[in-house]
C-alpha cells in the first residue's frame, strides 16, 4: 500500500491510500512475473505515447508498488545501457516508432 496523489477536476490535489488490485493473470503469491509485466507495459506505453502521457502512470504505479526497488534500479540501468533482456519489449520498439515528447501546457 502507498499514498497516491490525484488531481481533482477543480485543480486541487488529494492524497489517497492505494494498492494494486487483484490481477487474475497472476493468481499465485509469486509477484515476479506480475512485476516484470507491469514494468514492460509501462515502457511500451511511454515508447508509443511519450513520457508525459498520464494514462501510462497506471502501469508505473503498479510496478512501483509490486516490484522490489533493487529490481527497478537494475532494469532502469539496463534500459539506459540498451541491454534490457526483453524480447517482447524489443519487438514492440521495432514495430512502433518512438513517440515525440509530450509537452505540458502549464
Amino acid at each position: 500500500m502507498g499514498m497516491r496523489e490525484v488531481e481533482m477536476p477543480d485543480g486541487t490535489v488529494k492524497k489517497f491510500i492505494w494498492s494494486p488490485k487483484y490481477d487474475p493473470r497472476y493468481p499465485a503469491f509469486n509477484q515476479g512475473p506480475k512485476c516484470t509485466q507491469y514494468f514492460i507495459d509501462f515502457q511500451k506505453c511511454i515508447w508509443k505515447k511519450g513520457e508525459g502521457y498520464k494514462p501510462c502512470d497506471w502501469f508505473r504505479h503498479h510496478y512501483e508498488h509490486v516490484c522490489p526497488a533493487p529490481w527497478i534500479e537494475k532494469w532502469q540501468d539496463q534500459l539506459d545501457r540498451g541491454v534490457f533482456p526483453s524480447k517482447q519489449l524489443l519487438k514492440w520498439q521495432n514495430k512502433y516508432p518512438k513517440a515525440a515528447p509530450v509537452e505540458d501546457d502549464e
